[in-house]
């Protein structure tokens, strides 16, 4: 049952205290604390700092928008394909539709995993702002086509997957390139900044998509909010090439 399913959910938190004992801090983090505390010019971990100095409020800005539109079309689009099968499915029974729900996302998820390794492979061969480009772009068309022309059982077996290969994509990305935008002293706080301060920015989202359904369609709106993606793209025109570049420092 569920009480069970949660149950072993708590296991994997566990894991931190052997860590916190048996880890070490990285050597470039104690040199970074050490050069802060005897300039007493630089904090350590500060959100404000991140802000102060130029080149890291634009990497911040940068990474925010990166990460809300593929947040906001993940959370508020993408989540939201049960809803989409089901309207797709409105004659079947409700055994059918749950049976294709439940395959549906289960291989948008098999979408997703393969999207991640995509992902990382053209981050690592070509460059991380061809590799978002590209998954901006993915995200933006796919999403439109998939709300536009899911039709059937069929089609959420194969369209499903690629909608969700295009759209975790870019969470492959996220890891990867914000803390290549931050120096030592300020990565934890700027990959944190960047990846968690969109999830209060995405999170209105699904009511948005609720109220445009409204004075659309489901599927109408869907579409309008896929364009959420070329803030992405327009984000980038900012975005350092970070490919083959040592991590920031100041």
């Amino acid at each position: 049952g569920w009480r069970l399913l949660f149950f072993v959910g708590i296991v994997p938190s566990l894991l931190v205290v052997p860590i916190i004992f048996v880890l070490r801090e990285p050597e470039a983090w104690l040199r970074a604390k050490q050069n802060a505390t005897a300039t007493l010019q630089k904090n350590v971990g500060s959100p404000i700092e991140l802000f102060r100095n130029p080149r890291w409020r634009r990497n911040s800005i940068v990474g925010l928008l990166l990460g809300v539109s593929g947040m906001i079309g993940l959370w508020g689009i993408g989540f939201f394909s049960p809803e989409l099968i089901s309207t797709a499915l409105a004659g079947e029974s409700q055994e059918t539709i749950d049976t294709v729900r439940a395959w549906g996302t289960a291989l948008q998820d098999v979408g997703a995993f393969l999207g991640m390794v995509t992902f990382t492979a053209v981050a690592s061969l070509v460059s991380r702002r061809l590799a978002f480009f590209f998954a901006f772009l993915g995200g933006m068309i796919i999403t439109a086509f998939v709300f536009n022309s899911l039709q059937t059982a069929a089609d959420a077996y194969w369209m499903l997957p690629m909608m969700g290969f295009a759209q975790l994509a870019l969470f492959a990305g996220y890891s990867i390139y914000f803390p290549e935008l931050f120096p030592t002293r300020l990565r934890g706080t700027g990959v944190g900044f960047c990846y968690n301060t969109v999830r209060y920015l995405a999170a209105p989202a699904p009511i948005l998509l609720g109220y445009l359904s409204v004075a659309l369609s489901f599927r109408t709106a869907a579409m309008v909010m896929s364009t959420v993606y070329l803030v992405g793209m327009i984000a980038l025109i900012w975005a350092p090439e970070t490919k083959g570049a040592p991590l920031p420092e100041d």
